[in-house]
């Protein structure tokens, strides 16, 4: 369990490097492509079978609420996307009818949320139904991305407090810090002690480190700490569909020392903010390989429309957050040595996946959580979305997800999608007709 405590240190002194005002930030992006992502979600009521043994019929749960909302993730951009939130759509349906809206703007944005995320919702009106049906329609652009590493290590802590999104990303969330009932996973504390030990490797104080280079530190120390599973990382229905994300928690992924890609990220996660770096989880798909071999996205494992998620962490430059992305599953599976992270020449070279990500343009990012950060309710398994009613939500159900990903069109408006001016609320997502 302390294994990844004897990975040794490297000398805080070594890490300092003087700071320089940075004109541009750390991250560059390159070639870019368009898609368009497609989000399904379903819960259907509960249904008994029956026997024939015992001479008993089927039955089915009948859902009555006088209003429903159900909410899913609509991010803007991440360090390696932007949407299109002019040209978003949310269709909710109920017992294969459109929803009855509950008033005549049925649609609701959370912004400003855990992480800097944002969430779509549709308040459906009085109704009796067995299922709900969701659509969320997304048109996005992603960005190859690269770090400029010798940028990055002279970039120091803020002064004062992390910008808001940022400074939100320090607290807690399901599927790292929590179970999917809100609580804080059992044996946590033991877990954190462990990794606090780690972190005063660097010093009495890891603030005395560039933060770029305590994160990269820290990168190497869970590297070394894991191994991949042979899971997906994927729960399955009944009938055999994708049901949510399979997510141990940090303490089980902790002393097990073995994790499915969604875990590797919560570990990660939580291991940067316990040093005080903002970090959250990216989860998305993979909308296409490319053509060449030489490209391809790790071709062993991951294809076309593979659930994958990885790790932003925050730097501040000029005020303003920047996040840097790293792709520790890809990382993982390249090379199954981590860095010796008690070398400074190691930790100071540039990583492939840390910050700078290959054909990051083929990733679609989706959301920041594996369950929305507010109080709604899930079946079976964390599935991104959400639903809250009144009087309650149903008691039971069995929910499905998946993705559909197609290339979109190359036009203006998606090259120049249309962002909100500064201090508006941002456009909602249209109800398709």
């Amino acid at each position: 369990m302390v294994s990844i405590l004897r990975l040794g240190a490297a000398v805080a002194a070594g890490l300092v490097l003087a700071s320089t005002s940075l004109a541009q930030s750390v991250m560059r992006q390159g070639d870019s492509r368009d898609w368009t992502l497609r989000f399904y979600a379903n819960i259907h009521a509960w249904q008994d079978p029956g026997s024939q043994e015992t001479r008993r019929g089927a039955s089915y749960d009948t859902w009555e609420f006088e209003q429903a909302t159900v909410v899913v993730p609509w991010l803007e951009r991440t360090s390696m996307h932007r949407v299109d939130t002019s040209r978003s759509t949310l269709t909710v349906r109920v017992d294969d009818r459109d929803a009855v809206p509950a008033q005549a703007n049925p649609f609701r944005t959370f912004n400003k949320q855990h992480a800097g995320s944002r969430f779509a919702g549709f308040a459906i009106g009085p109704s009796k139904a067995r299922e709900i049906e969701l659509v969320l329609t997304i048109p996005m652009t992603s960005y190859d991305v690269f770090l400029d590493d010798e940028r990055a290590r002279a970039i120091e802590w803020p002064r004062g407090d992390w910008p808001e999104d940022a400074l939100s990303a320090l607290e807690p969330q399901v599927g790292i810090e929590l179970d999917l009932s809100g609580e804080p996973y059992e044996g946590l504390e033991r877990v954190t002690q462990s990794i606090d030990n780690l972190i005063k490797r660097l010093g009495t104080d890891p603030k005395n480190a560039p933060p770029y280079l305590v994160a990269k530190y820290l990168t190497g120390a869970v590297w070394a700490h894991l191994q991949i599973g042979r899971s997906n990382g994927l729960h399955t229905s009944r009938t055999g569909m994708v049901e949510g994300l399979d997510i141990s928690g940090v303490p089980l992924t902790f002393v097990n020392r073995r994790a499915n890609p969604f875990e590797t990220c919560a570990l990660l996660a939580y291991t940067f903010r316990r040093a005080g770096l903002p970090a959250r989880v990216v989860f998305g798909v993979i909308a296409d390989v490319p053509t060449k071999r030489e490209d391809v996205i790790t071709q062993r494992t991951r294809g076309k429309g593979t659930y994958v998620c990885w790790v932003e962490f925050a730097l501040v430059e000029q005020g303003r957050t920047t996040w840097v992305p790293i792709d520790l599953n890809n990382m993982m599976t390249s090379s199954s040595r981590a860095p010796d992270i008690s070398n400074v020449d190691a930790l100071a070279r540039p990583w492939d996946g840390f910050g700078t990500i290959k054909n990051s343009r083929y990733l679609a990012p989706f959301s920041h959580h594996a369950h929305p950060p507010m109080t709604v309710k899930a079946y079976g398994s964390p599935g991104f979305w959400g639903i809250f009613a009144t009087p309650a939500e149903p008691s039971r159900a069995e929910q499905t997800i998946r993705f559909d990903i197609t290339s979109t069109p190359v036009t203006s408006e998606s090259r120049n999608p249309a962002q909100s001016p500064a201090g508006e609320e941002p456009a909602q997502p249209r109800r398709r007709r």
